[in-house]
């Protein structure tokens, strides 16, 4: 584990490199200490990708859920038009048979037939 003891001494051991003076026993320690330090970035990355790799899974997931619940909507709304065109189709027809019996009606007794209310 990292910690604050291990980074204050990395900042040390660097300090002591960058003016020179770092004995052979402290430049494995530093090595030692960057390749603990690299060793704990790769587990922290690699969680991190695995979380996005999860993450994105996830949402292709919902999006083909998404696109299936489109397609039955779509289904759905041209099922809807196809009914509203046959009603009024029939509507249409009903009309027509209404106005023919109103004609045959005043036809016969010289009446207008009322409305239906």
């Amino acid at each position: 584990m990292w910690d604050d003891q291990k980074r204050g001494r990395l900042a040390f051991l660097r300090t002591r490199e960058a003016e020179g003076n770092l004995t052979a026993s402290e430049s494995a320690e530093l090595e030692a200490l960057f390749a603990e330090l690299d060793a704990a970035e790769q587990r922290e990355l690699q969680g991190g990708f695995e979380q996005s790799e999860s993450r994105q899974a996830e949402l292709r997931r919902q999006n083909e859920d998404l696109a299936r619940q489109v397609d039955q909507l779509e289904r759905i709304r041209r099922d809807h038009e196809r009914l509203l065109i046959e009603a009024r189709s029939y509507l249409h027809q009903l009309r027509k048979q209404r106005a023919a019996l109103a004609d045959e009606y005043q036809r016969l007794t010289g009446l207008e037939l009322a409305a239906p209310p």
